[in-house]
This record gives structure tokens, C-alpha cells and sequence, in this order.
């Protein structure tokens, strides 16, 4: 039997995936969560042996998620399954720990072969990925520059974040999301919070 942990902050999206998964023998979820901060705390809990989670979490996202939990269990086991296809995400998932990355347009069966793959150690892309065009290809390649703790302080400040909630989120002090804030500006060439929030929208790190 495969446990599964789900993490979506939809529940009628976590109730969905329940279904489609549970209606193989072989699998049972044992635990949800709507957050990053309570999907930790479950895998810690209960130990499953895949963790399927959403990047568009509130708060900390889904791909700092990945890490904190692959820091744990180096040898972890985890699906992202996101509306983000771009190839740049698919990148940042899988170095964060993700074994396997499926878009949420994917067919149901998909999910079902991606949690059969990533159960058994074996990398899943669906066949649906990386299907940008190319203004928004420039804006994620500039976005490459950004380090996996940049773009999660990036990824927050374009959602509005404060510095405190950000820092609070990440177990880090104010003055190092203000140090590394600074830095995503140098990098980026952007003057204010205002351009940063117009690039993540047109990159798709944020949506309207």
C-alpha cells in the first residue's frame, strides 16, 4: 500500500485527487494539508511514502516545501502538480526535490502513472510542459539569475508579503530577507516592489 500526502489549499481540488487516487487499490491518502507549514507538519506526523503538493501555496510555496522536506528525508518521494507549465518552475521543483511534475491540464491518468513512477524512485514529467511563448521565456530565463531562496522571497514580495510575514514564514531574520531583497533588485535591475510584482505577473510566478 502507497500512503499518500496531499497538499493543495483547495480542498474540493484535494477531495478530487483523493477520489482518482483511492480508486486504485494500491494507494490510500492519509493525510491533506492546505499550507506548506501544515503539509510539514504532516509528513512529520504520518510518514507517507509520496507527498503530492500544489506550488501555489499561501504563504511559503510549494517549492521551499520541497526543500524543507527533502532536507528531512533525502531520499524523498514527492510529485508537484501545478497549473504552472513553464519550463523554468519544472526546473526549480525538481532541484528543490521533486521527483515528478505534472500540470493540472493533464488527463486524470496521468497523475495516477506520475504517482506510479514517483512511488517507485522513477523521474515523471507530463508530456504537456513548457509550452511558452517567447516574451515569457526571456522574462524566466532573467528569472534563472534568482537562487531557490531568492525566488521564494521574490515570489512573495511580487504577492505582497511583508518583510516580517516573509521572514516569519521562512525561519529567517528581517534583515536577511532585507539583504537578499536588495539583492534580487540588483539582479533583476528593478527599482521597487511595484516592478518586481509586474515581472512576476508577466513571468507567471503570480497570477490576476
Amino acid at each position: 500500500m502507497i500512503r499518500i500526502l496531499l497538499v493543495d489549499d483547495h480542498a474540493v481540488v484535494r477531495a478530487g485527487y483523493r477520489q482518482l487516487l483511492e480508486c486504485a487499490p494500491e494507494y490510500t491518502v492519509v493525510a491533506e494539508a492546505a499550507s506548506a507549514a501544515a503539509g510539514y507538519r504532516r509528513f512529520l506526523e504520518c510518514a507517507p511514502d509520496v507527498v503530492i503538493t500544489d506550488l501555489s501555496l499561501p504563504g511559503v510555496g510549494g517549492i521551499e516545501l520541497l526543500r524543507r522536506l527533502r532536507a528531512r528525508q533525502p531520499d524523498l518521494r514527492a510529485l508537484a502538480f501545478s497549473v504552472h507549465e513553464e519550463s523554468m518552475f519544472v526546473e526549480r521543483a525538481l532541484a528543490a526535490g521533486a521527483l515528478g511534475y505534472v500540470s493540472k491540464r493533464s488527463a486524470a491518468d496521468t497523475l495516477v502513472a506520475a504517482v506510479d513512477a514517483v512511488s517507485h524512485g522513477r523521474e515523471f514529467l507530463s508530456p504537456d510542459l513548457a509550452r511558452t511563448g517567447p516574451s515569457r521565456r526571456q522574462t524566466n530565463d532573467v528569472l534563472h539569475k534568482l537562487s531557490q531562496r531568492e525566488f521564494e522571497i521574490f515570489r512573495q514580495v511580487a504577492e505582497g508579503h511583508s518583510v516580517r510575514e516573509i521572514a516569519t514564514g521562512l525561519c529567517i531574520s528581517g534583515k536577511t530577507v532585507s539583504n537578499h531583497y536588495s539583492q534580487i533588485r540588483v539582479k533583476l535591475g528593478l527599482r521597487s516592489a511595484a516592478e518586481m510584482a509586474r515581472l512576476a505577473i508577466v513571468a507567471g510566478v503570480v497570477r490576476v
